[in-house]
């Protein structure tokens, strides 16, 4: 399996004895030194990049297979000898029908870390930093995020995961309920690969006392989780928020509403694929393609996870720790664009356009009959050059994340140090892959494009020079939060959201007026 190599001690032996022998300077044996780590499982050998050292494919729980599907994860076994970590390991099973978002993969032996450290790393105590993926809790893996910059630029250690996505991560089921609490597994992954790193991370470089967990969308929204979950307390002690309002109800489920999804759910598992149990399928027949299917996100209302994130920010009963959270300015033009695109395909027509049919038609679905003619009035489409799709993308924006954001900073700060950004680079790089063509309107900072900026993503294009710039600055930003608690501009509070804006080019980096600029004022009337 790629990324679960095991090099035998006498081949290592004998790699060793020839290096040294053919450089009596040593530089060799250095270089191989600086590739070797020991974990509390065994050795694992990485790569030595110019400015990195990166390992790969790292097992941090066991396969969650056979017994073990539909339960808590549960300790890797220990290896011999040393394991190759210069390649992924496998991304937990996935439709993959969307490649910038993740690749395809029916594989369950898919527990596993990517660690990348400065190539100085070796020794030391630096900040480190957890990511989780992003990918609506079905789709994504740690390695599509390549953190050698972020690693090197930032002098911290790095932390990439893969956990469990789709029904395999969070489907909830009466029948489960004999094995512990079901439909958090992939949540529960997570914890298990904390717990890795609290173990772990001096082995490469980095202190186990200063962990910040931040994670984007989906992985965003597994942060507001365990920033609430009492058994979360302790394996992190920053977080950083990026297109997650915790308090907007996009990132959660009731425990009551997860369970009757899961039995519909299972029972049309059944009905597709035969009459075999459910609870053995295979696993292509538990995942689903990237906004298909059934929402899965963390279920709230267990023993897990008790309290929402509102109940929790209200009364202070949250791990606290440093938060700095933030959305990007257009969020929803991407998925107004997929509404075009769906269109596109439903009428065979490929000049369709959202119009303003669509643009009322959307906002009734989102916000309902009574609240679509006033939200309507207040973002007409003559105010957006005349487009219905940026007057639909900008109501959408506004209702369902940028006042959420608000929110969550203003309930945050009454209790800990927190700190709010707004990613608003109007010219983010658009994908790479020649077959996603741009739309007519502009796309803007919308969702997941600031993650090219901090991490190597092949999926999107380059970066220009300019840009480049405002990626080493919120590279600086992320790693000084991490080492520090601390953004450079003044903390939200509860009366004042002080947001700082980020962007490229002269004055790219500013106080704006979020909740002004993004209409604050107007949705709270509309609760």
């Amino acid at each position: 399996m790629v990324g679960a190599l095991i090099l035998g001690a006498v081949v290592t032996a004998d790699v060793t004895g020839a290096a040294a022998a053919s450089d009596p300077d040593g530089a060799v044996e250095r270089h191989r030194d600086a590739s070797l780590v020991r974990t509390d499982k065994g050795a694992v050998r990485g790569t030595v990049t110019r400015t990195a050292r990166v390992f790969q494919g790292i097992p941090y729980a066991a396969p969650p297979t056979g017994h073990r599907r539909w339960a808590a994860p549960t300790p890797a076994t220990g290896w011999d000898g040393v394991r190759d970590a210069t390649k992924p390991g496998i991304a937990c099973p996935q439709a993959g029908l969307l490649p910038p978002v993740g690749p395809a993969s029916d594989d369950e032996d898919c527990l596993f870390v990517n660690v990348t450290a400065p190539r100085n790393a070796s020794s030391g105590s630096r900040p480190v930093m957890v990511h989780l993926h992003g990918g609506d809790h079905t789709d994504g893996e740690g390695a599509m995020h390549g953190a050698e910059r972020l690693a090197a630029r930032g002098d911290v250690v790095v932390v990439t995961v893969n956990y469990r996505l789709g029904a395999l991560g969070y489907l909830a089921h009466p029948d489960l309920e004999t094995r512990g609490e079901s439909g958090n597994y992939g949540f529960l992954d997570q914890q298990a690969a904390l717990r890795w790193v609290r173990r772990n991370a001096t082995a490469f470089g980095g202190d186990p006392g200063n962990v910040t967990l931040f994670g984007q969308s989906a992985g965003g929204y597994s942060t507001c989780a365990h920033l609430v979950a009492p058994s979360s307390a302790g394996l992190f002690h920053r977080v950083i928020l990026q297109s997650a309002p915790c308090t907007a109800d996009m990132g959660r489920r009731d425990r009551e509403s997860a369970l009757t999804q899961g039995v519909a759910t299972a029972a049309g598992i059944e009905r597709e694929h035969g009459p075999d149990d459910w609870r053995t399928a295979l696993p292509g027949h538990l995942v689903n393609p990237f906004g298909t299917g059934p929402e899965y996100t963390p279920a709230y209302g267990g023993r897990l996870l008790p309290h929402t994130p509102q109940e929790a920010f209200a009364t202070g009963r949250f791990n606290q720790v440093p938060v700095l959270q933030g959305i990007n300015r257009h969020e929803e033009r991407g998925r107004v664009y997929g509404l075009e695109l769906a269109k596109k395909a439903a009428t065979g027509d490929p000049d369709a356009r959202i119009d303003q049919a669509d643009h009322y038609a959307r906002l009734r679905e989102e916000f309902g009959e009574e609240k679509a003619p006033l939200i309507a009035e207040r973002y007409p489409v003559s105010a957006y050059d005349g487009s219905p799709a940026l007057a639909l993308a900008a109501a959408l924006t506004d209702g369902n994340w940028a006042r959420h954001s608000v929110d969550t900073g203003r309930a945050l700060s009454a209790h800990v140090p927190t700190y709010a950004y707004e990613f608003a680079d109007d010219d983010a790089p658009w994908y790479a892959d020649p077959n996603y063509r741009k739309p007519d309107f502009d796309v803007g900072a919308a969702h997941t494009f600031e993650l090219p900026y901090l991490f190597e993503l092949e999926a999107y294009a380059s970066l220009t020079t300019t840009q480049r710039g405002l990626a080493h600055r919120m590279i600086r930003i992320w790693s000084d939060f991490a080492r520090t608690g601390r953004a450079s501009w003044k903390p939200t509070t509860p009366v004042a959201p002080n947001v700082q804006s980020l962007a490229s080019g002269p004055g790219g980096i500013r106080p704006v007026d979020f909740a002004e600029d993004h209409r604050y004022g107007f949705w709270r009337t509309l609760r």
